[in-house]
């Protein structure tokens, strides 16, 4: 005959309903809290790449001024900015013949960076408001 110890050691361990449900209660509770903070975050995180793009084709526009490129337009940013997209040659010192061109951004990237640059004269520079008209 069987006895009592034996057959509660012979018994498999296993988890619960309501131990089961608890966890899942508990996974959903961070889940909706790592959710909402994810989606109150999103509008910085775009913001900060914007800003990147344009610290990067600002970047490239001194590099190219001073290599002497011809890229700039007076008065239009956006078309300055694109012929730096484009590419444009150095044409002074060892500069001369190097291709300058802005190949991390697409199109959309770009319209998004351009409140983030700004031109004084021939010079595009960066305005770290972002206050600047496309």
């Amino acid at each position: 005959m069987m006895s009592l110890a034996s057959f509660h050691s012979s018994k498999r361990r296993a988890f619960t309903l309501v131990e089961t449900l608890a966890c899942v209660l508990i996974v959903g509770i961070l889940a909706s809290i790592a959710i909402g903070w994810f989606a109150g975050h999103r509008e910085t995180v775009v913001s900060i790449s914007r800003q990147r793009n344009a610290q990067e084709i600002v970047s490239m526009a001194v590099c190219a001024t001073v290599a002497g490129c011809d890229f700039v337009v007076p008065g239009d940013k956006a078309s300055s900015v694109q012929n730096l997209i484009i590419g444009t040659y150095g044409t002074v010192g060892i500069w001369k013949g190097k291709l300058f061109r802005l190949t991390s951004l697409d199109l959309e990237q770009f319209a998004e960076s351009l409140s983030f640059v700004k031109m004084e004269g021939n010079l595009i520079l960066y305005d770290f408001t972002g206050s600047q008209p496309m």
